[in-house]
């Protein structure tokens, strides 16, 4: 570029000053600008102020190189604040502006590494309580703030239990409670310190401490802390108390899945009316309806679930009268999970339809029902099914709102109870195949993951027409099966000893370098069958060797068939059933085998002369293979 360090300062400047006017693709193209000329700076050895540091930190964090960020961040706080106090080229130190602390501190929390925002954190404190940052102590202030409110982000101040059973635990926000509670309540110690008119971080900070506690199992130090923060509010004048809604919030929720049901009542009943929530309240359905289904909290017998589901309506019915509050669909969820647990499936089907207007269009409302018909006997079963059904009509219609969660859910219900062969209710193969087919084209199946749990439910529950159908779906999406989807349905065909089929299926359907694990559960499979006619045609298909792609990029490359693998499981089989004359006559083709192959393929040929010593010497461990 051949511009002066003046005028390289001058550039990034003006495109920070640029980028708050930018649309969002602009927005990133000046962003990545800045890291260019900011590496630039580096690269012709510039000096690169704590202005161009704190730019660079920021934009790489803007443009979601998290870890690139922290790395910056780190080596220009060993370079600035070492133990050498200068760079290594011999300029003054660089004191780094608080914000990049800040900076960095966010890529932290973005990548959920409770490591690194330790780290930042703790350096960051230490770096900004230098003498040497004294003289801009106004600004520090503010600073600091921001330091703190970096690891408290507004997306994570929602208790713990609002979103019971409802976020997808893969997507679920940041939660500072992971950075544990020693942590939390030295950050907490400092904020008092640098930040104590700031209530509401001191209350946010104090959330999070007691979710850590309680999560640690030290459940009696939550609760004295809680009281100790109700008598602090009952003996100051704070202008904003401590003690907050998301606080009765958490400490009710940690109560009650600590199985300490009745005193997270009476704390939640004795809290001020302006602080019982809709939330806490629903923490402590929630903390009843799991007790039904926990015999560790004494609700094993029929009479006590019972007994806790009328108090769990008891309980609803309270909320109504005393605070006024209309229960949502998160308390109708858990009253229908908890009719479910009690054993009361109808009571739970039939109220489902009672308040059909309002839970129609809710997704979890449909997953609780589906999983509790399901999961209870013959006539629930086939009332679960149905609703599948009408799942699936609604939303082809538009009229069910269908997230990944629902989709998951149908097809998770419809595997389990396919692999399940003592199921009292099997729907018919077409709702079957309907349901599959409409979940795919909700949810692409691209994951081999959930093809290869579909199609080991299916041939679990001996449905291989059914697994091989998906398995041409897969191959004409152009999503080759993976290796082991493919020795799945070749063991299930071999079981049936229909090895004509199953050698079929290999050479039309499977790519070439599936080909040898492919074979090999077919000459275990017929190896402990006795069925060794078989296994020498299977031996003779590709003898002496095979060639397979190693990629679609490069050309083939040959291998041993059988291989060392191949010929060592059918020896160990021949010689524990006594089978001399097969045995004798594997090793006589072996010898034969290992000179065909010696020249261009001298490892594997190794191999197989390894395994062919062993069995021929008679020796007792079988070698590695």
């Amino acid at each position: 570029m051949g511009l002066l360090a003046g005028d390289m300062r001058r550039f990034h400047l003006e495109l920070r000053r640029a980028v708050k006017s930018l649309s969002t693709d602009e927005m990133a193209a000046a962003y990545a600008a800045i890291v260019r000329v900011v590496e630039d700076m580096y690269t012709w050895n510039m000096r690169v102020g704590a202005t161009e540091i704190a730019a660079h930190v920021f934009a790489l964090q803007r443009l979601g190189r998290h870890e690139q960020a922290i790395s910056r961040w780190r080596k220009c706080v060993d370079q600035n604040y070492g133990t050498s106090g200068s760079e290594p080229n011999g300029q003054p130190t660089v004191r780094l502006f608080p914000q990049t602390h800040t900076y960095a501190l966010d890529a932290a929390v973005a990548l959920k590494n409770a490591y690194f925002v330790r780290e930042i954190y703790e350096t960051a404190i230490h770096v900004i309580d230098k003498p040497q940052d004294s003289n801009i102590e106004d600004r520090l202030s503010v600073s600091r703030r921001q330091l703190f409110w970096a690891i408290f982000p507004t997306n994570t101040c929602e208790s713990q239990n609002a979103d019971i059973q409802v976020v997808n635990g893969s997507r679920r926000a940041w939660d500072p409670a992971r950075l544990g509670s020693v942590f939390l309540a030295n950050v907490y110690k400092d904020a008092c310190h640098w930040a104590g008119t700031d209530h509401e971080l001191l209350s946010r900070i104090m959330m999070y401490l007691i979710r850590a506690l309680f999560s640690e199992g030290q459940r009696r130090r939550a609760v004295d802390l809680y009281i100790s923060l109700i008598n602090t509010r009952k003996t100051s004048n704070l202008v904003r108390p401590l003690v907050t809604r998301e606080i009765i919030c958490e400490v009710t929720f940690g109560l009650c899945r600590s199985a300490r049901l009745d005193e997270a009542y009476k704390l939640l009943t004795s809290a001020p009316s302006e602080h019982r929530t809709l939330f806490a309240w629903n923490a402590y359905f929630d903390g009843l309806s799991n007790a039904i289904a926990k015999p560790q909290h004494g609700m094993a017998h029929v009479g006590a679930k019972q007994k806790a589901l009328n108090r769990l309506r008891l309980a609803i019915r309270e909320m109504e009268t005393r605070d006024g509050i209309e229960p949502d669909l998160v308390t109708r969820t858990i009253w229908l999970r908890a009719c479910f647990r009690s054993g009361q499936w109808e009571k739970g089907v039939k109220w489902f339809r009672a308040n059909f207007e309002i839970m129609q269009h809710d997704p979890v409302c449909w997953d609780t029902v589906v999983r509790g018909a399901l999961g209870s006997c013959g006539a629930a079963q086939e009332t679960g099914w149905q609703l599948i059904s009408d799942i699936v009509q609604r939303a082809e219609s538009h009229v069910l709102g269908v997230d990944e969660r629902m989709l998951e859910t149908v097809l998770q219900c419809m595997l389990e109870h396919l692999a399940n062969v003592d199921a009292e209710f099997v729907p018919d193969e077409a709702l079957l195949r309907r349901i599959l087919e409409w979940v795919e084209a909700k949810q692409p199946l691209a994951r081999q993951q959930v093809f290869a749990i579909t199609i080991n439910a299916l041939l679990r529950a001996n449905r291989i027409q059914c697994a091989l159908d998906l398995h041409a779906r897969m191959a004409r999406g152009s999503m080759w099966p993976a290796k082991s989807i493919n020795c799945m349905i070749v063991a299930a065909l071999a079981s049936d000893n229909t090895y004509a089929t199953a050698r079929e299926f290999i050479e039309r359907n499977l790519p070439r370098q599936h080909f040898v694990a492919a074979y090999f559960v077919l000459f275990k499979r017929a190896a402990h069958a006795k069925r060794y006619s078989h296994m020498w045609n299977i031996f003779d298909t590709h003898y002496p060797e095979i060639c397979v792609p190693q990629t679609p990029t490069q050309s083939e490359y040959a291998t041993p068939f059988p291989d060392a693998a191949m010929y060592n499981t059918v020896l160990r089989v021949t010689r524990e059933y006594g089978d001399v004359h097969e045995h004798k006559r594997l090793l006589d083709r072996m010898q034969v085998h290992i000179g065909v192959v010696s020249d261009s393929m001298p490892r594997a040929a190794q191999r197989i002369a390894s395994v062919y010593g062993y069995y021929r010497n008679r020796q007792q461990d079988p070698p590695p293979c």
